[in-house]
């Protein structure tokens, strides 16, 4: 699969909790983590999602917030990852930050150079991704 978006994570479904219009989905990539993705109900009947099939999340990396250290708070965002900044690429005005999940699977954020430089962003440190279920698109193969 080609695309633009930083972040293709593969998985495995682990639960479907269908509502009224939209679905909550679960998506494991290691033993230690998690992905929710609230998707329509045509969605996970059109993309034949199942418990223990196979899928992608797909997270522009722009939609990542990053936070420096444990997550110290209570967020509604549904996704709470944490990690060891892998990488930081610095830009004009732009940084990419490489966030490594437990199990080697790295998470990619676009955040402002002026975050990183506030935060003291820099490889090896302990950090937290953060980003809302409804910004998870979930795709299989064909």
């Amino acid at each position: 699969m080609k695309i633009s978006a930083r972040n293709q994570l593969s998985g495995k479904i682990t639960a479907i909790k269908p509502g009224a219009v939209n679905s909550e989905v679960i998506l494991a990539l290691t033993d230690k983590h998690e992905i929710v993705a609230v998707i329509t109900n045509e969605s996970v009947t059109r993309l034949g999602l199942k418990t223990g099939s196979d899928a992608f999340a797909i997270i522009k990396a722009p939609l990542v917030i990053i936070a420096k250290g444990k997550a110290d708070l209570k967020f509604s965002t549904r996704n709470v990852l944490e990690g060891t900044v892998k990488s930081v690429d610095m830009g004009t005005v732009n940084a990419e930050v490489g966030l490594e999940l437990a199990g080697g699977v790295v998470l990619h954020a676009v955040i402002t150079k002026a975050s990183v430089q506030e935060m003291g962003i820099k490889t090896g440190d302990a950090a937290t991704a953060l980003f809302k279920a409804s910004n998870v698109i979930l795709a299989v193969r064909a």
